[in-house]
């Protein structure tokens, strides 16, 4: 009985090491299933491809449209969007290989897309038809419908995030501000302009919808009340500009990855921090810039995209 206990606990934590999952082609992003037991990546090529976490083993390959680029994907979710060039966007679930839902065509492709309320919802920002400067967000609900059709800055939207009840959609813009809207008709909650003087790359909601987080340019993470809208605080110590955000499932754990403004060959580190405290927990390497962080839904595991054919897995439980 001795032995079999010994026998399992090292085989637990032969599985909890760091490590790294192979890929035939560069991966761009990543995200975990619904179960924490399935990776997926959005490789070169148009391809999506599904790991077993544990063996690293390819469970399947997904080839994406030609016409049509991945703009979403949400980790825990099993869910993901691809915007066409007819200007339409589709929900699809990897996990099962359905199409659930595909939004008619807008006058210009639809260049970012948030998904919210489990697929619920869906959000894209597009140029405005013979202006090369502004940008229109848009927001359909589960039938398709378009809810709303707003102004979102100039020169492009940024990064756009849903809060877990549906009821706030975020977006930062090229123009360095950040706009918040409800989701129920549009109508802007707040415009975060005075006290973000660069652009905002990623952005994300705490777990509990009490916060919206964004991060960017200057290396700082910030956290926005949603019931004020005022500044809470702030996290700073990354070297690089951030460029991706993941908030574990429980809200315990922050990470925030980006890249070197030299070039994305160079180096970086991964962030890992104590939400509650605003400690660092740890930093860990990456080879290259990193374009796409997740937790697994248990928040024992930190994936990591970086632009070459390996996913790295961190254990940060």
């Amino acid at each position: 009985m001795r032995s079999a206990i010994f026998l399992a606990a090292i085989a637990t934590v032969a599985t909890a090491q760091d490590r790294t999952i192979s890929s035939e082609s560069d991966v761009r992003a990543v995200a975990f299933s619904k179960n924490g037991e399935s990776l997926v990546g959005l490789c070169e090529g148009g391809k999506l491809r599904v790991w077993d976490v544990r063996s690293g083993s390819v469970r399947k390959t997904i080839e994406l449209r030609k016409d049509e680029r991945l703009s979403d994907l949400p980790s825990g979710t099993g869910l993901y969007a691809m915007s066409g060039d007819d200007g339409s966007i589709a929900l699809l679930d990897w996990e099962s290989g359905a199409a659930l839902r595909r939004v008619p065509g807008v006058k210009g492709r639809v260049r970012d897309v948030a998904i919210g309320n489990g697929g619920q919802m869906l959000a894209g920002s597009s140029r405005v038809a013979g202006n090369s400067r502004d940008e229109t967000m848009r927001l359909f609900d589960a039938s398709g419908k378009m809810r709303f059709a707003v102004p979102a800055g100039i020169g492009g939207t940024s990064s756009a995030a849903i809060s877990p009840d549906g009821s706030i959609l975020a977006a930062g813009s090229w123009d360095t501000n950040v706009r918040v809207w409800s989701a129920r008709n549009g109508e802007l909650l707040r415009l975060i302009d005075n006290e973000l003087p660069v652009a905002m790359f990623a952005l994300a909601f705490t777990p509990d919808g009490k916060s919206l987080v964004t991060a960017g340019v200057d290396r700082t993470v910030y956290f926005w009340n949603t019931a004020t809208w005022k500044l809470e605080r702030t996290l700073t110590g990354q070297p690089e500009m951030i460029a991706s955000l993941a908030i574990s499932a429980d809200g315990r754990m922050l990470a925030a990855g980006g890249f070197n403004d030299i070039t994305e060959k160079h180096p970086v580190s991964i962030l890992l921090w104590d939400v509650a405290s605003g400690k660092e927990i740890r930093r860990l390497p990456s080879p290259h810039q990193v374009s796409s962080v997740a937790f697994s839904p248990d928040g024992k595991w930190l994936a990591a995209a970086s632009g070459d054919k390996t996913v790295r897995l961190w254990s940060v439980r």
